[in-house]
């Protein structure tokens, strides 16, 4: 990674902003996982001996990421057309670039979430925001 370094610090407070997402460690993967509503969109973690980033994306974009990045490659170990790897060790992505991703790929979940789930998550996430201002 050439800018900053991306850890689960990093991970944890960038989707602390975004509606019922959490970050959190799955021991028995041995990795760190980026959920909302229990639905996995991001994966951290050691994969084929590399720090690897898994996210969901749409097939056509995760093609051209994978055309113009080659530190972009197919998920490891989840559905190829549907997920790309990111192996950070060698990657030239910027630290927003890949944010932008992860963001992405929250969205991309949290549409398949009931109508009546993202008003809940979204309510929630508000009143956090404003008992936290307080």
């Amino acid at each position: 990674m050439s800018d900053q370094t991306i850890d689960e610090a990093w991970l944890t407070e960038l989707v602390a902003a975004w509606p019922g997402a959490e970050a959190a460690e799955k021991p028995e993967w041995e990795t760190f996982v980026l959920t909302v509503a229990g639905k996995i969109f991001g994966i951290f973690g050691v994969g084929s001996g590399e720090l690897l980033l898994t996210l969901k994306g749409d097939p056509l974009d995760n093609e051209a990421l994978r055309q113009e990045f080659p530190e972009v490659v197919p998920g490891y170990h989840v559905n190829k057309k549907h997920w790309i790897s990111v192996r950070l060790a060698d990657s030239t992505l910027s630290r927003d670039h890949l944010a932008e991703l992860i963001e992405e790929s929250y969205a991309l979940v949290f549409a398949t979430l009931t109508k009546k789930l993202q008003a809940e998550l979204r309510e929630i996430h508000k009143m956090n925001r404003l008992t936290r201002e307080e």
